[in-house]
C-alpha cells in the first residue's frame, strides 16, 4: 500500500535556522533540508551563485499522513505559533513516500546509435537494442544526460576505437571510459578524476557492463598538479577532457606530454563565452579544431595536433 506524506515549504529568517533545525529533530516532523535563496550569476568562466543573505531561508518539512490533511495543517500552524509569525508556511503538497521513486528521474536516453540505461531498466527500449550501456546515477558526475557527455559520445561514434589507447580526464562515473571499452579500446583505459567517489562508481559501472575491474586504471587527483599524474608517460591515441574551460587549459601540459602523434583530442565542458580563450591556448600549442558540437551554451571541440 502506497503511503503519502505532507510536504511543507516554510520560510524563516536566517538567524532562526540553527534553533529551528534543532527543534525539528526533536519533534514528530521530519526535516528534509534548509536552503538559502540564491541567485545564479554568470562569470567569465561559466556559472556561479551567490547567497542572498538578506532574504529568508526555505525549509522543507515532511509529515506522514495519518489523519485528515486539514487536521495535520492545523497542527502545523499551532506548532509554528511559538515563533510568533516569524516562520511561515508558503506551500503544502501531498507527496508519495519516497522509497525508490527517485529512480523515475533516470530513464533510458538515446545518444546516436547507442542507448544509455540505468541497470534497473527492463523495458522494451533496452530489450530491443544491441548497442546499450548501463550507467547508474551516483556521487560522481556522469549519467549520460548532460550535453557535453552526449556530444563526446557522438564524436566517438564516428571513429574507430578498436585497439586504441585512451586517457579520460574528468572521468566521473567512467561513462566515456566504459563506452570506449565496449567499442574495443585497448586496456587499460586510463581514467583520471579529482573525486574519490569515482573509484566506487567506476567499479560498479564496469560490473554493470560485464567488464573486468582491471579494464580501467584510475588515478585520483588533480591532473594539472598531482605529481603521480604529471609523471604519466604513456602516449594516448584518444584524450578526453570534460571538466571546464579553465581546466582544459590547465591540462595542456599533460596533453602535450602524453599525446600521441596523429592522435585525437576532445575538449568539453566549455561555455561558449570562454571558448576563444581555450581555442587560443591550444592553437598556440599546435592544435587545430577539426569539428565542434554545441548543446545549449556548452561547446565540445574535436582537435588534432599539426606539429
Amino acid at each position: 500500500m502506497q503511503n503519502y506524506w505532507l510536504k511543507y515549504t516554510l520560510q524563516l529568517p536566517q538567524e532562526l535556522e540553527e534553533i529551528f533545525s534543532y527543534e525539528m529533530m526533536e519533534s514528530s516532523y521530519t526535516l528534509g533540508w534548509i536552503e538559502p535563496q540564491v541567485e545564479v550569476i554568470v562569470t567569465e568562466n561559466g556559472y556561479d551563485y551567490e547567497e542572498k543573505m538578506e532574504q529568508p531561508m526555505t525549509a522543507f518539512i515532511f509529515e506522514e499522513i495519518t489523519e485528515s490533511e486539514e487536521i495535520h495543517k492545523d497542527k502545523m500552524t499551532q506548532y509554528l505559533s511559538r515563533w510568533e509569525g516569524k516562520i511561515k508556511v508558503v506551500n503544502v503538497e501531498k507527496v508519495k513516500e519516497e522509497n525508490e521513486s527517485w529512480k523515475e528521474e533516470f530513464q533510458t536516453v538515446q545518444v546516436g546509435d547507442w542507448v544509455i540505461a540505468p541497470s534497473w531498466e527492463e523495458g522494451e527500449e533496452v530489450q530491443s537494442v544491441d548497442q546499450i550501456m548501463y550507467i547508474d546515477p551516483g556521487a560522481a558526475f556522469g549519467t549520460g544526460y548532460h550535453g557535453t557527455t552526449q556530444d563526446i559520445m557522438l564524436f566517438l561514434q564516428q571513429m574507430n576505437l578498436e585497439g586504441k589507447t585512451v586517457l579520460d580526464v574528468g572521468a566521473g562515473s567512467g561513462i566515456l571510459s566504459v563506452f570506449c571499452l565496449l567499442n574495443g579500446a585497448a586496456t587499460p583505459v586510463y581514467a583520471v578524476d579529482i573525486n574519490p567517489e569515482s573509484c566506487y562508481e567506476i567499479k560498479n559501472n564496469l560490473a554493470r557492463n560485464q567488464l573486468a575491474e582491471d579494464c580501467i586504471t584510475l588515478r585520483i587527483g588533480d591532473a594539472a598538479t598531482d605529481e603521480q599524474l604529471m609523471s604519466l608517460e604513456q602516449f594516448f591515441d584518444f584524450t578526453f577532457i570534460n571538466i571546464g574551460g579553465d581546466e582544459d587549459i590547465a591540462m595542456l601540459p599533460l596533453v602535450l606530454r602524453t599525446f600521441k602523434p596523429g592522435g585525437t583530442l576532445i575538449l568539453s565542458g566549455i561555455v561558449e563565452w570562454i571558448l576563444p580563450k581555450v581555442e587560443e591556448a591550444y592553437r598556440e600549442a599546435g592544435f587545430i579544431v577539426q569539428d565542434k558540437r554545441q548543446s545549449d551554451e556548452w561547446v565540445t571541440l574535436l582537435m588534432n595536433r599539426v606539429n
